[in-house]
């Protein structure tokens, strides 16, 4: 992948329009739970997490055309070490069972803790974990996958394999993950001896998501970047202009999966659990969705998207349980008649013009 990161240079300028507007917003986000009540302080925390997931498939799908449905896996890779962290440090007072080893292990029978957990019961050890798990898994398939030639259609058909065969197997390993219920009843979060309050978690989710942002955009609007939007536009041709191509889609696969398992690994002390259902290709369709509603290869729309849906979800689910079909029929309106997503509703000023031509850096 040393290619690759060679071939990285930062954008010339960042335009004024998108500086000013980036700025506005962060502010709003950073005023929000100063005049939102609790719930829909963790609700749009929630949704921030859920955009950002997004944003690391729209880097993959939206400006490589890799279509993939595991970046639930990541995600619940990068979940599942920082919940082993934060059980693990659950008091003996709180613990169901008085004692230190999580109460799923006691129920399946476990009299100490497995060689290959405990380690996650350090902070440097579970935050470096909920990184290098999901990255290092995304190496290892994406090199089988992309050094094999394998592309199109049959790449979205081993994710979803991936997908379905990790959901059979975290659920089958009750005594190590939970089993379906996952794992639960977690202790808070705390940094350096203090707890860390919601709208602490708040703040630090919106510092990552506006990092994802701003490092995304500048990636994308490198020389990297135009070759990923290229080899998503002519492959063939790109290979025969001698870029090594299995190796830009490797790092940026990597590089996405460490953002979802970040995003995951924040996702656990907000919301106090994590299980199988999002490594589900259910969890992944979602995600897909969020970037297809939002706009491909635009970084902003999947995180409006995300939002959007989210809201719409919240507000429907007061008056009827069949949300879903509610998100379906938008989703079929977005496609038919704004294919290119919500972001297309934007004034064409704020929309980035993409260059048509590949220029190589030495």
């Amino acid at each position: 992948m040393a290619e690759a990161v060679g071939r990285i240079r930062q954008a010339n300028y960042v335009p004024k329009r998108w500086l000013v507007t980036s700025l506005v917003l962060l502010v709003i986000f950073a005023i929000f739970p100063f005049v939102a009540g609790e719930f829909q302080t963790n609700l749009m925390a929630k949704l921030l997490l859920f955009g950002t997931l997004g944003v690391s498939l729209d880097l993959v799908w939206g400006f490589t055309g890799i279509l993939s449905f595991a970046h639930g896996v990541f995600f619940t890779l990068g979940g599942y070490a920082m919940a082993y962290y934060l059980k693990l440090n659950l008091s003996a007072t709180a613990n169901n069972y008085g004692g230190t080893l999580p109460d799923f292990m006691v129920w399946n029978g476990l009299k100490e803790l497995p060689w290959f957990i405990a380690p996650l019961q350090f902070f440097p050890v579970a935050v470096i974990a909920m990184v290098v798990l999901p990255a290092g898994f995304a190496y290892l398939i994406g090199s089988f996958i992309f050094r094999s030639k394998v592309s199109g259609v049959y790449i979205t058909v081993i994710t979803l394999a991936i997908s379905s065969a990790l959901t059979t197997f975290f659920v089958s390993q009750q005594a190590y993950t939970g089993g379906t219920n996952g794992i639960t009843d977690v202790s808070k979060l705390s940094l350096f001896g203090l707890t860390v309050p919601p709208i602490g978690i708040y703040f630090i989710i919106l510092v990552f998501a506006a990092s994802v942002m701003a490092g995304s955009w500048w990636l994308t609007q490198s020389n990297f970047g135009l070759i990923l939007r290229s080899i998503k536009e002519n492959e063939q041709r790109i290979s025969y202009l001698g870029y090594d191509v299995a190796n830009f889609k490797i790092f940026i696969w990597t590089l996405s999966a460490g953002i979802a398992g970040i995003a995951g690994g924040l996702f656990v002390p907000l919301n106090k659990f994590i299980s199988p259902v999002y490594l589900g290709v259910a969890f992944g369709t979602q995600i897909v969705i969020w970037v297809a509603v939002g706009g491909r290869g635009t970084l902003f729309g999947p995180i409006l998207a995300a939002i959007l849906l989210g809201q719409i979800q919240n507000s429907v689910d007061r008056v009827t349980q069949d949300w879903q079909l509610i998100v379906g029929v938008l989703l079929v309106i977005v496609v038919l008649f704004l294919p290119d997503g919500l972001i297309s509703l934007l004034p064409k000023k704020f929309l980035s013009k993409k260059s048509n031509q590949l220029t190589r850096t030495e």
